[in-house]
């Protein structure tokens, strides 16, 4: 279940809980709203974790059509939701709310949004659901709607205390999107249930003094305002990268950020500790970015650096530690649990042993971090020390890499999953690594005939470790980054088949090209567009996709993945998606 809160791309930071509320018309124009109630059934309040679990805001689900099911209840101390709308395209099946916007508070036929807004409260044995007063209005009580019956780090649903309901905001006879948790009693009696009254007025109303905005952030006068966007060109011409950062370092100002652009960490620029929430070519996504930052009250810059480039390639010194961090064992189940807290993890083999990779690091304290996670999960989790050369994936030499795209010219990087020792998934007689390599090979083929320059990470059977892959389309200035892989769970599921496509930051838009290609040219089943974490995804500037074209252990996807004539057909399919993305 952990894995869906890599997948949930989240709306609203843990902040928001206690940020603006919305704010509705006066009370002379209040009167047009009315409600609708929507049945229980049919609709469901769930406490979302953020940040690991630390804070968790509210997330309601509602069951628009009967096509597919939008969730599914896991009895338990508490009870626990998984948000199946997460596997297939929603529109019109389910409605999802997660900030101010979506839903607010409604009392005796009285709109409250801007007087309360809506939070989840970790009381310690359970998850409170309440409305609490906005800053500006003294006086008001905080009320409990609902509760959880239990505390868990995963989605989990919130029941409604008697006498609150979930309804539609309706306007002049017209039913809208917005949903309030409403309470059919009077205000005063709402108020009195828990031994409070509604304040009095002011004699004289003050005008209210507001917090100044925050001004926007302006070039520094030593340089010279950013050029506007090129338009149609893939990258700019400058050789620089936009890098969007807001400025700070605390977990409560990185989960607000984390609201606009999941994405965003934490790191350096200028010798100053930043949240970055994203890095591009293009200036217009930069100032895209920027400005919806900006527009939920975050202190939002764009720096303009130098383009990443691959480091020098040196070979290690001898004695060179490295920290392999892996859980002893090879089930399609271990290593789900695995790719929950690091989503490259991988099968190999080490001293005669299969076991699961999470990951390899030359700094002890980053492999002691990803152990302590994995450990926290139930993993045995162990970390190995072996020198650079003990253990070296092959890497492209300076001679095999490709010439970097000049100004204008577009390059679209293959990279084929897996490779050489780590086979990736393996099951009803298939390797991953083979099929990735097939398929890559048939899209750079199908490209190259249409007139694309195309490179890939690799073109035979040899291990690449994630980051030189990264480096590859780094130093290439690639325009593009398709990841081909395969996917599995478990032989004992042969009915789990399909196309997943997934994406991080910048990818979205190539990830459901390839995609809806795919889709048009097969009849594999659709698994959904999803935004996920995976190592390539994240660390590569360009729009970067990673596609599963299918489950090797899959009843339908392994025989379609035996017939050459099938894979080429997938393949060409991506080419076709990439083209449109391009076009």
């Amino acid at each position: 279940m952990k894995s869906l809160l890599r997948q949930l791309t989240t709306l609203s930071a843990v902040a928001a809980t206690f940020g603006a509320a919305i704010t509705l018309p006066s009370s002379a124009s209040a009167a047009q709203f009315n409600q609708q109630s929507i049945d229980s059934n049919r609709v469901v309040a769930v406490a979302e974790p953020i940040n690991n679990g630390r804070f968790f805001k509210l997330l309601i689900i509602e069951q628009v059509s009967s096509a597919r099911r939008c969730w599914q209840e896991q009895p338990g101390t508490p009870t626990t939701i998984n948000p199946l709308l997460l596997n297939f395209d929603f529109t019109g099946i389910c409605g999802r709310s997660s900030d101010s916007n979506g839903y607010s508070v409604r009392i005796g036929g009285e709109d409250l949004g801007s007087r309360y807004r809506l939070q989840i409260e970790n009381r310690g044995d359970s998850l409170v659901l309440v409305a609490a007063p906005s800053p500006l209005q003294r006086g008001l009580p905080k009320l409990e709607l609902g509760r959880s019956q239990g505390i868990a780090n995963d989605f989990v649903k919130i029941e409604l205390n008697a006498g609150w309901s979930m309804a539609r905001r309706v306007y002049n006879g017209q039913t809208l999107g917005h949903t309030y948790l409403t309470n059919n009693q009077s205000l005063d009696a709402v108020l009195a249930s828990v031994g409070a009254t509604r304040p009095d007025p002011p004699t004289s109303r003050p005008t209210p003094t507001r917090p100044s905005p925050l001004p926007l952030p302006t070039p520094p006068s030593n340089r010279p305002q950013l050029p506007p966007p090129t338009i149609g060109t893939p990258g700019n011409n400058r050789n620089i990268d936009y890098q969007v950062v807001v400025p700070g370092s605390s977990a409560i100002l990185r989960s607000r950020v984390n609201a606009v652009e999941p994405g965003a960490f934490r790191t350096t620029a200028n010798g100053q500790t930043v949240i970055q929430a994203g890095r591009f070519r293009e200036q217009s996504r930069a100032n895209e970015l920027r400005q919806r930052l900006v527009q939920a009250g975050l202190s939002a810059q764009i720096l303009e650096t130098g383009r990443v480039s691959a480091p020098p390639r040196t070979a290690p010194p001898a004695g060179d530690i490295i920290y392999q961090v892996i859980v002893p064992g090879s089930s399609s189940l271990l290593r789900a649990r695995v790719n929950r807290i690091e989503s490259g993890a991988f099968r190999t083999t080490v001293n005669g042993q299969t076991v699961i990779q999470a990951g390899r690091f030359r700094e002890q304290v980053r492999a002691n971090n990803l152990r302590q996670r994995l450990q926290a999960d139930g993993l045995d989790a162990q970390i190995l020390q072996t020198t650079a050369a003990a253990q070296p994936p092959a890497t492209p030499s300076p001679g095999t890499l490709p010439r970097p795209a000049q100004r204008g010219e577009v390059l679209v990087m293959i990279d084929p999953g897996h490779g050489g020792r780590d086979p990736g998934a393996v099951g009803n007689g298939l390797q991953e690594k083979e099929i990735n390599l097939f398929i890559s090979r048939r899209v750079k083929r199908t490209l190259e005939q249409r007139g694309y320059r195309v490179a890939m990470t690799r073109n035979s059977d040899v291990e690449i470790d994630l980051q030189p892959r990264v480096n590859i389309a780094e130093r290439a200035n690639a325009t593009v980054f398709v990841s081909i892989h395969s996917n599995a769970i478990s032989l004992s599921r042969p009915e789990v088949n399909g196309l997943e496509t997934y994406y991080f930051s910048s990818g979205r838009s190539l990830a459901r090209s390839i995609h809806n290609s795919v889709l048009r040219s097969s009849d594999l089943r659709d698994r959904g567009v999803r935004q996920a974490r995976f190592y390539v995804l994240r660390n590569t500037s360009m729009p970067a996709v990673l596609v599963e074209t299918g489950f090797i252990t899959g009843r339908e996807d392994s025989a379609r993945f035996r017939s050459n004539a099938a894979r080429e057909q997938i393949a060409d399919a991506i080419a076709q998606g990439v083209i449109d993305y391009l076009r």
